[in-house]
């Protein structure tokens, strides 16, 4: 069942965060979001011009469109780029690799992350949290079946499908997906889901209390949880920030 509670807490402040229960159990009750308010170039613009009635505008949107162009341009040459001072956008890659072969550096995913420079993380640091909501969705997965074996198991099969029952796991259009989150030694598992060994193309059915998914050949012998990722709402519109389930720990066998 679906609650939230909203409070106040700086009636100065401008920020508002959402605390959502903790579906792994452990450590504290809530994860906290900070609520997204994407500003668009235009708005920007527009509180420029504001600010400085003389500016001029086409020049300005001359410029942002020559400096995009170049920052992507050198992207693509595999450079960094400090972008005016506020940080560097940089190239990482993930996953791991056999060996040095062509064929396995190929294999490897790149992405774009960002790290702020020190004058981002004061203004940051400036911002007062005004409202505070709590939301307990309650998305969980409460039934894993081996469709190799037919039971109910947390022994799952390599390169077979496995049905996985709960509430509100039905997957939505963007943003959502079945994901397999490694267990270390520790018994802990890993919350970089750059990690997550990613099952969303072998969905074969998304319901709300049902997944049937397939775990990849390729996914080597481990502990995992499962997790689902999902945006889905059931209206048009879907959830800006996902909701997550986690399953109990489960072994990947061949």
């Amino acid at each position: 069942m679906e609650e939230i509670k909203t409070s106040f807490n700086d009636k100065n402040g401008v920020g508002a965060v959402t605390l959502r229960a903790n579906s792994l159990g452990k450590g504290k009750k809530f994860v906290a979001y900070f609520d997204r308010n994407v500003m668009s170039i235009e708005h920007l613009l527009a509180n420029i011009k504001k600010k400085n009635p003389s500016a001029d505008e086409i020049a300005i949107n001359t410029s942002i469109s020559y400096l995009k162009r170049e920052i992507l341009d050198t992207l693509k040459e595999g450079k960094a780029v400090n972008l005016l001072d506020l940080g560097v956008l940089y190239i990482s890659a993930s996953g791991s690799v056999a060996n040095d072969s062509a064929t396995e550096i190929s294999a490897l995913e790149l992405a774009a992350k960002f790290t702020p420079s020190q004058i981002v993380k004061d203004a940051v640091s400036q911002v007062k949290i005004g409202k505070v909501t709590i939301a307990n969705f309650d998305a969980n997965i409460t039934k894993i079946i081996d469709f190799f074996s037919g039971k109910e198991s947390d022994e799952l099969h390599i390169g077979k499908n496995v049905i996985i029952e709960g509430k509100k796991l039905k997957l939505g259009e963007s943003n959502s997906g079945v994901y397999l989150a490694p267990i270390s030694e520790s018994g802990e598992m890993n919350t970089d889901s750059a990690t997550w060994i990613d099952c969303s193309r072998l969905v074969r059915e998304s319901t709300k209390s049902k997944i049937n998914f397939f775990i990849p050949d390729d996914t080597a012998e481990g502990k995992y949880r499962i997790v689902v990722k999902t945006s889905y709402t059931g209206a048009k519109d879907e959830r800006k920030e996902p909701l997550y389930a986690y399953s109990e720990i489960i072994s990947a066998i061949k």
